[in-house]
C-alpha cells in the first residue's frame, strides 16, 4: 500500500507544477485518488471478496453520497440498479465472508474516525439471484494544524508544522498576518517569512485535504520583539567509566546537535540530534580526560541560540594503610560553581572549597565498601561525577595488635608518666612525630632520643593538646600509620 501512496504523492506534485485550471485539477486529483484508493484496497484486505464473486453471484451496483469528506462523515446509499431487492449493507468491510458480518438495511451511516472504509452492498435480483458490490469511502482528519514559530534576529519568522503525522493534510495555507500568504505541502512542512516591521502579528495556518476540500485552521499571535529561549543542559551525570548522560530542555522544539570539547580544544559535533522538548542523551566520556558539552541549533536562523556549557568532573581514591584519600577534579570553569558536595554512601560528607581538592577518610565498616560521589551545582546545571567505592583502610579492619599510645602524660619530673612513650609488639622503633596546633613538627624521635619529654627546643612546652603521627611496622611486616591527640599536663 505504501507504493500506491508514494505514487499519489508524485501525482500531486506533478499537478501542482502544471498550470491547470482549478476544476480540471480537482477532477484529475479525484480520479487519481480514486484509482490509488481502489488499487490499494485490493492489496491491504486479506481475503477480499469484493472482487472475487462466488459462483452464481452477479456484480451489483450502487452509488454513494459523500464518498470523500471530513470526519464525522455521513454517507448515503443511492441505488443505481434498476432491479435490486433485499438490499443490505456492510459499512466497514475488512475481508472474509460477508456472512460473518452483521448487516443493516439503513441506507446511511456516519463515520467518526478518519481512514479508508469499504462499503459492501448485498442484494438479490428479481429472480432471486445474489448480487454484490463494493465502494471505498475516504474519511479525512479535520484536526486543526499545530505549528511553532521561531523569531530570528533579523525579523524573519521560521514556521514549522508539528502535528502533520496526525492531520496528514496535503497542503497548508499560511496567512502571515500582514496580507501575505504562503502555501506549503506535506513534502515540506517548513516556511520562512521576513516582516517589514516589529508589530505583533497573528499567524493563521489552514490545513487542506485536496480531494475532499476538508479544511481546518488555527492561529497564534507572535511578538517580533521577543527573543526565543535557547536550549539548556540542566544535568550531566557520569554513569560509569565510559558513559555520561545529558539532560536537555528544548523549549522551541528545534532540531539540535550535540557538540563536545576535549580539554582546551575546539567543540566538535558528535552527530547526535535532539528534537524533543525534554530529552536525555548518552555520550562517551573518559575518567582520565575532561570533556565539555553544548547544544547548537541546526537551523541557521537560530544559530545564536546555543545552550550553556557543562563539563565533566571526576572523583578518585588513593588507598593508604590508615585512610582512603578522596580527591576531586577541579571544575574547568570555577567561576560558574555555586556549591560542591562529596557524598559518602549517598549522605553529605564533605563540602570542598575551590582550594580544597582532597580529604582523608579513616572511617568505614569492615567488610563493606564505602562509596563516594561528587556533585557540582553551577549557575545552570548539576554535574554528577562517577561513583567510586573502596574497602575501609587496612588499619581500621586489621588493627595493630598490642600497641599502646598514651592519651595524656605529665612531664613534671616526678618520675611518673614523664614521657610520651609508645609501646607494643613492633618490629624496630616506631617513628614518632609531634605537631603543634599550627601543624609544625616540634619533636621527631631518633636513635638517641626515643621518647618526647614535653620540651620544645629544650624549653618546657605549654600545657595543651598536641597532634601525633606514628609510623610503625608490626612483627608480621605490616606498616601502619596512627594519628591522634595527646594531652600534656603539668
Amino acid at each position: 500500500m505504501q507504493f500506491w501512496y508514494s505514487l499519489y504523492r508524485i501525482i500531486l506534485l506533478l499537478f501542482q507544477q502544471q498550470q491547470l485550471t482549478s476544476p480540471i485539477k480537482r477532477i484529475l486529483l479525484f480520479l487519481g485518488g480514486w484509482f490509488i484508493v481502489s488499487s490499494s484496497f485490493g492489496q491491504q484486505i486479506n481475503d477480499n471478496q469484493c472482487n472475487s464473486l462466488p459462483p452464481g453471484t452477479l456484480s451489483g451496483e450502487f452509488g454513494l453520497v459523500n464518498e470523500v469528506g471530513c470526519a464525522p462523515l455521513q454517507v448515503g446509499i443511492s441505488n443505481k440498479q434498476i432491479v435490486s431487492v433485499k438490499n443490505r449493507y456492510i459499512f466497514d468491510y475488512k475481508g472474509g465472508s460477508p456472512d460473518t458480518y452483521k448487516t443493516t438495511t439503513d441506507s446511511s451511516f456516519t463515520y467518526t474516525k478518519s481512514g479508508l472504509y469499504v462499503v459492501m452492498k448485498l442484494s438479490e435480483s428479481s429472480t432471486g439471484q445474489l448480487q454484490r458490490a463494493c465502494k471505498v469511502v475516504t474519511v479525512q482528519n479535520p484536526t486543526p494544524p499545530e505549528f511553532r514559530v521561531l523569531i530570528c534576529s533579523n525579523g524573519t519568522a521560521a514556521l514549522s508544522i508539528t502535528n502533520h503525522a496526525i492531520t496528514e493534510y496535503e497542503e497548508y495555507v499560511i496567512e502571515w498576518g500582514d496580507g501575505n500568504v504562503t502555501i506549503i505541502n506535506k513534502f515540506n512542512l517548513f516556511a520562512q517569512y521576513r516582516y517589514q516591521d516589529n508589530s505583533s502579528k497573528t499567524i493563521t495556518v489552514q490545513g487542506r485535504h485536496r480531494v475532499s476540500n476538508c479544511v481546518k485552521k488555527s492561529s497564534k499571535t507572535i511578538s517580533l520583539e521577543s527573543n526565543s529561549k535557547p536550549a539548556t543542559i540542566s544535568k550531566l551525570e557520569i554513569l560509569d567509566a565510559t558513559t555520561g548522560e545529558l539532560t536537555i530542555s528544548n523549549p522551541n522544539l528545534l532540531e539540535l546537535e550535540v557538540y563536545r570539547q576535549e580539554g582546551a580544544g575546539v567543540f566538535k559535533t558528535l552527530g547526535t540530534i535532539v528534537k524533543n522538548a525534554d530529552e536525555k542523551v548518552r555520550v562517551l566520556v573518559d575518567t582520565n580526560k575532561i570533556f565539555c558539552y553544548k547544544i547548537k541549533p541546526r537551523d541557521s536562523c537560530a544559530a545564536t541560540l546555543e545552550s550553556n556549557v557543562v563539563c565533566s568532573s571526576f572523583i578518585r581514591i588513593t588507598r593508604e594503610s590508615d585512610a582512603n584519600v578522596v580527591s576531586i577534579q577541579p571544575y574547568l570553569h570555577p567561576s560558574e560553581v555555586k556549591t560542591m558536595t562529596v557524598k559518602r554512601n549517598d549522605t553529605v560528607w564533605w563540602n570542598p572549597t575551590v582550594t580544597q581538592w582532597f580529604r582523608p577518610d579513616n572511617e568505614g565498616q569492615c567488610g563493606k565498601e564505602t562509596c563516594y560521589r561528587l556533585e557540582i551545582n553551577t549557575q545552570d546545571a548539576l554535574i554528577i561525577s562517577n561513583r567510586i567505592c573502596a574497602e575501609p583502610p587496612p588499619s581500621l579492619c586489621n588493627p595493630l595488635g598490642h600497641l599502646f599510645v598514651p592519651d595524656v602524660f605529665t612531664p613534671n619530673g616526678d618520675g611518673v608518666n614523664d614521657l610520651f612513650e609508645v609501646k607494643g609488639e613492633v618490629d624496630g622503633d616506631p617513628q614518632i612525630l609531634i605537631y603543634d596546633r599550627w601543624g609544625s613538627v616540634i619533636f621527631h624521635n631518633s636513635i638517641n632520643v626515643r621518647n618526647w619529654n614535653g620540651a620544645i627546643n629544650g624549653s618546657p612546652a605549654p600545657p595543651g593538646a598536641y597532634l601525633y603521627r606514628i609510623n610503625v611496622t608490626d612483627k608480621v611486616g605490616r606498616t601502619f600509620v596512627k594519628r591522634g591527640t595527646v594531652s600534656l599536663l603539668r
